[in-house]
């Protein structure tokens, strides 16, 4: 473990600030200092008087009094932005001359400085000067002071005679992750030109945004997060609910990508479809968006909400092809995108059982028999799964298995059929034929995986689906074996030990966020979350209390840094329709889009936690 995490020597606030900055609450000074800048802006004239009303409301709030540069930002739905930004120097000294500026925008009059829920403002203290920063420095992922961090730094390029802003939170607002991205978004506010010209300085700000009539403090370009407490998740869970449910189209299928910066649909992993001609969509997430929905269920026991669930899985069906076992057994899998995945089939699986179990509805079960035929057929000699049978039209063979190697579909495969076991299959014989043909394939996973596929793990252990599978399995006794409890263990304890604490994360928001090596950008990972709630619940039934408790504590945590994904009313500010991005939930902190599968694996893991919250929840 680097040297650098025991002693801390790079980090980007004192420990000790952490708690005053996740308490921030904005005073009267403060909001009446809001209510002046939006009178300002929105009065027709002005004049000497209005302008002393708003400095020397500023100099009564808890906002810095001493900075280098101030800018004030205005985002409304269907607007571009206004930005003004001036260093405090000459005419510009007083904060009611630079905000004063924004009247003179050519877009001044789009916006209605008195709507306190559409109309948003945000400040930014520059405290200290922007230091010259060197530009291949941008690209250092190491730990010291001249690493770039994406979201806490910001930058000011010059070019010839034109000077660009980059504020720490643009990141998040113009959905920018990584250096690359933030030049790319540099060079186009500067009309193309070549970095290698330009002049780079980095700064750092304080950064508020307005929320009705009071202030949000911003990190990240995100609403500060505090100690969580369960209605505050259950309030993520509701309007994620919500908006899964509100997108679903007619014919069943979710909203499966959206980004809330472009207001567009247009996947960036497949930019040549055409959304609103042919729109790209995944069965596999598909069937998660469907668990998602039953776990919901479970919680509220709406019965609406299993409308929604069964036009999904009628969507689903359709896509089932029939066929025939050598051995006389009619079997089926799901054929989308011109492949049959095995992960497709057994999320799908998994969703259909879990589907019967919650309601006692057996109108699916023909279903789930044919994609548990299919999946057993799957299973080989050697008890490694056939990833696909089907490859871009083309029916795969055991020789080329190998290189079609998929390491989360054969833990979707197994918890398909450890749920099929437990809540569908009534013949005794049969089930004792499916243990059986698990307990193979286990081998495989937790054995011999480990020696034929070696270079295709990671530091940080990414198989979730199969540490929540052998949970499943582990209320069946005939499958209570102690090396699956034991791996579990293992990706859990590693899972545990590479995530960031509250005193060795590099910046504040890092804790409870995973990363490979110490170092990395932080990684906030529901999907991995849901695997460790799988060992926590494993551990609960084993009784392992010190794990219990280890798993718990390390929960709560990611729970907070998950929390920085969700797309709260407060968090809207920038987006374009708001009202389309709530509930969504994004893949990365300075990340504008989501899709189905990342709304699926956070707030399913909220789901799954929630009613162990108060066991291990800060008091």
């Amino acid at each position: 473990m680097s040297s650098l995490k025991k002693n801390n020597t790079y980090r980007l606030e004192k420990i000790e600030d952490r708690e005053d900055w996740i308490h921030y609450e904005s005073t009267p000074a403060d909001a009446l200092f809001l209510k002046e800048i939006r009178q300002l802006l929105g009065r027709e004239t002005i004049n000497d008087d209005n302008l002393s009303s708003l400095d020397e409301a500023y100099q009564k709030t808890s906002f810095p009094q001493s900075y280098n540069r101030f800018a004030i930002a205005v985002y409304q739905p269907g607007n571009r932005r206004i930005l003004v930004l001036r260093a405090r120097r000459s005419r510009w000294r007083n904060i009611s001359a630079i905000v004063a500026r924004v009247r003179n925008h050519k877009r001044f009059q789009e916006f209605d400085f008195s709507d306190e829920q559409r109309c948003r403002i945000q400040v930014d203290f520059i405290l200290d000067p922007p230091k010259i920063y060197d530009i291949d420095r941008i690209f250092n992922t190491s730990s010291n002071p001249d690493r770039y961090e994406v979201g806490v730094d910001g930058l000011r390029v010059v070019d010839k005679d034109r000077a660009a802003y980059f504020l720490p939170g643009d990141a998040f607002v113009f959905s920018v992750n990584g250096p690359n991205k933030t030049l790319r978004h540099l060079r186009r506010k500067l009309g193309g030109s070549d970095p290698k010209d330009w002049r780079v300085e980095r700064f750092r700000s304080q950064s508020y945004v307005s929320c009705g009539a009071q202030w949000l403090r911003l990190y990240r370009g995100y609403p500060l997060v505090p100690v969580l407490r369960k209605q505050q998740l259950e309030e993520v869970i509701d309007q994620a609910i919500d908006h899964v449910l509100q997108y679903q189209r007619e014919d069943g299928r979710f909203l499966y990508y959206y980004c809330a910066a472009r207001d567009s649909h247009r996947d960036h992993e497949h930019p040549g479809r055409d959304p609103s001609i042919n729109p790209y969509y995944n069965i596999l997430r598909h069937g998660g968006g469907v668990i998602l929905l039953l776990l919901a269920y479970q919680r509220s026991k709406d019965q609406a909400i299993l409308e929604h669930v069964r036009n999904a899985i009628e969507y689903l069906i359709q896509q089932i092809i029939e066929y025939e076992l050598e051995d006389g057994l009619n079997a089926g899998y799901v054929f989308y995108n011109r492949k049959g995945k095995l992960g497709g089939q057994g999320i799908n699986l998994y969703m259909l059982a879990e589907y019967q179990r919650l309601t006692g509805d057996r109108q699916y079960e023909r279903w789930s028999m044919l994609l548990k035929n299919h999946i057993i057929a799957q299973i080989t000699g050697s008890g490694e799964f056939f990833y696909y049978n089907v490859y871009l039209d083309k029916p795969v063979t055991l020789e080329e298995n190998a290189a079609h190697f998929n390491f989360y579909y054969p833990g979707e495969a197994v918890i398909g059929l450890a749920s099929y076991c437990k809540y569908v299959e009534s013949d005794s014989a049969e089930k004792d034929l499916i243990l059986e043909k698990l307990k193979r394939a286990l081998r495989f996973l937790y054995v011999d995986r480990e020696q034929i596929h070696a270079d295709k793990y990671t530091s940080l252990p990414s198989d979730s689906w199969l540490m929540m599978a052998v949970n499943e399995l582990w209320d069946l006794p005939e499958m209570q074996n102690g090396m699956y409890a034991e791996k579990v263990f293992q990706d859990a304890d590693t899972m545990v030990q590479l995530m960031y604490r509250v005193d060795d994360g590099l910046y504040l928001d890092y804790p409870g966020s995973f990363y490979y090596k110490y170092g990395d950008v932080q990684y906030a990972d529901g999907a991995r979350c849901e695997g460790l709630v799988g060992a926590y619940l494993l551990a609960r039934k084993t009784g392992d209390r010190e794990r219990e408790k280890r798993y718990g504590d390390a929960l709560v945590l990611a729970v907070w840094a998950t929390y920085h994904l969700t797309n709260t009313r407060e968090s809207l500010y920038s987006a374009k329709r708001p009202e389309k991005a709530l509930g969504g939930v994004r893949f990365k902190f300075n990340r504008q889009w989501f899709r189905i599968d990342t709304i699926q694996h956070v707030v399913a893991f909220y789901l799954k936690f929630l009613p162990y919250w108060d066991e291990h929840a800060p008091r």
